[in-house]
C-alpha cells in the first residue's frame, strides 16, 4: 500500500460494495493468490464475472493485493510502538517522521499522544539510535514514551470486522507467540534468502498476483524454480500474499487504538478481547499499557457500546483508554523499505 499524504482524507465518492465483492475480497485476504476459478466457486459466480469484480476492486484502489513480508527475513525482529508529544505544525512534524525507513506507520490522534508511529529494528541499540538521533531531534517532538511489542494476539488485514480469519484458534487462552518470528524451515533452520529471492519478493510485492511467467522473467529463471521458489517463500512464513482493503475507500469505518490496563490472567484477557470482531490488531506492551489494540467502528455511538458493553465488561480489565486516529499519515506493507524499487540485478 502506498503512503499517505500528510493530512490525508478520506474520498467523498466510494465505490458501491455488494454481498459478492465482499465474499471476494474475504477469499483474498485469505490467499491473495488464490484462483479465479476457486474464488468463483466460493462465491457463487463463473470465472469471468470474478475476474472483471477483482479488477474493479483493484481499478478502484479499494483493495491492493501484494506481499506482505516477515521483517524478521531481513534482520528486524524487534517491533516497537511510539506515542509522541508534539508543539507546532503537525504535518510537518509528521512529515520528518514518515520519512525515516524504519517507520511503516504513522498516524495522528486525539488522546494522550499528537502521533503514534510504528517502528521496525533490528536490535535495542538500534532502536535507541532511532530515537535519539533521528526521531527526537526533530523540532516540535517533545516527548517520546515507547511501547514494545511483547506478543501478538491478533492480527488482521481484512475489512470489514469479522470478513476474515484473525480470532485466534484457542477458545480458552490467546495465541502465544513473539510478535516477529525468525523465519525457519521445517528442519528449524532459519531461512537464507539470495538475490533471486529478494527479487521475487520485490515483483510481489508490486502485485501479489503477477503470473509465474512474468515473475520468472523479471528474475532470470524458467517457470518451474520460480513456482518453487514463490510456494518456499509462502509455506515457510517469509510472505503472505494478501488483499489489502484501504479503508479510505472501502467505507465509513474509523479507527481508534485502545490502551488497556489489566489485572490477572493476561492470557485469557487478551483471549476474550480477540474474539471481539471490531478488533483488529491486539498486542501486549511493554510500558504505558498492558494490551493495546486497534478497533474500527462506524460512529461515536458504535464506539461508545464497543468500549462500555464489550471490552470494559471483560474481567481483569482495569482501565481503557481511548486515542481516536484524526489522519493517518504512513502506511507501508512492504518491507524492507526500497526492496519493490531496486534495480533489477543481471542474473
Amino acid at each position: 500500500m502506498t503512503d499517505a499524504p500528510p493530512g490525508s482524507r478520506e474520498p467523498r465518492d466510494r465505490p458501491v460494495l455488494d454481498e459478492i465483492d465482499r465474499r471476494i475480497i474475504a477469499e483474498l485476504q485469505q490467499d491473495g493468490r488464490r484462483t479465479y476459478g476457486r474464488i468463483a466457486a466460493a462465491v457463487g459466480l463463473t470465472e469471468a464475472p470474478t475476474r472483471q469484480r477483482v479488477a474493479r476492486l483493484t481499478r478502484s484502489n479499494l483493495i491492493e493485493i501484494v506481499a506482505i513480508t516477515n521483517p524478521a527475513a531481513f534482520g528486524c525482529r524487534l517491533r516497537v510502538a511510539v506515542g509522541l508529544r508534539c508543539e507546532g505544525d503537525l504535518d510537518t512534524i509528521a512529515a520528518a517522521i514518515a520519512g525515516v525507513d524504519e517507520v511503516d506507520w504513522l498516524v495522528a490522534t486525539a488522546g494522550r499522544y499528537d502521533l503514534i508511529a510504528e517502528l521496525r529494528c533490528v536490535d535495542e541499540q538500534h532502536l535507541y539510535s532511532l530515537l535519539t538521533d533521528r526521531i527526537r531531534v526533530i523540532p516540535g517532538v517533545h516527548g517520546v514514551e515507547t511501547l514494545l511489542y511483547l506478543n501478538l494476539f491478533k492480527a488482521a488485514y481484512s475489512w470489514p470486522p469479522g470478513s476474515g480469519r484473525r480470532i485466534p484458534d484457542e477458545t480458552t487462552a490467546a495465541r502465544r507467540c513473539a510478535p516477529v518470528l525468525p523465519v525457519l524451515t521445517g528442519d528449524g533452520e532459519e531461512v537464507p534468502l539470495d538475490e533471486i529471492d529478494r527479487r521475487i519478493i520485490a515483483e510481489l510485492q508490486q502485485d501479489g498476483r503477477r503470473t509465474y511467467g512474468r515473475i520468472a522473467e523479471a528474475v532470470g529463471l524458467t517457470l518451474a524454480p520460480t513456482r518453487q521458489r514463490v510456494a518456499r517463500l509462502i509455506d515457510t512464513g517469509v510472505i503472505k500474499v494478501a488483499a489489502i482493503v484501504n479503508p479510505r475507500t472501502a467505507g465509513p469505518l474509523r479507527r481508534a487504538a485502545v490502551g488497556l490496563h489489566c489485572a490477572g490472567d493476561l492470557d485469557a484477557i487478551a483471549a476474550a478481547i480477540a474474539r471481539v470482531d471490531e478488533v483488529e490488531w491486539l498486542m501486549a506492551t511493554a510500558g504505558g499499557f498492558d494490551l493495546m489494540a486497534e478497533v474500527g467502528y462506524l460512529d461515536e455511538e458504535h464506539l461508545h457500546r464497543l468500549v462500555t458493553g464489550r471490552i470494559r465488561t471483560i474481567p481483569g480489565v482495569r482501565g481503557v483508554e481511548i486515542l481516536i486516529f484524526l489522519s493517518i499519515f504512513k502506511v507501508r506493507y512492504p518491507w524492507p523499505p526500497g526492496l519493490a524499487h531496486r534495480e533489477p540485478a543481471h542474473p
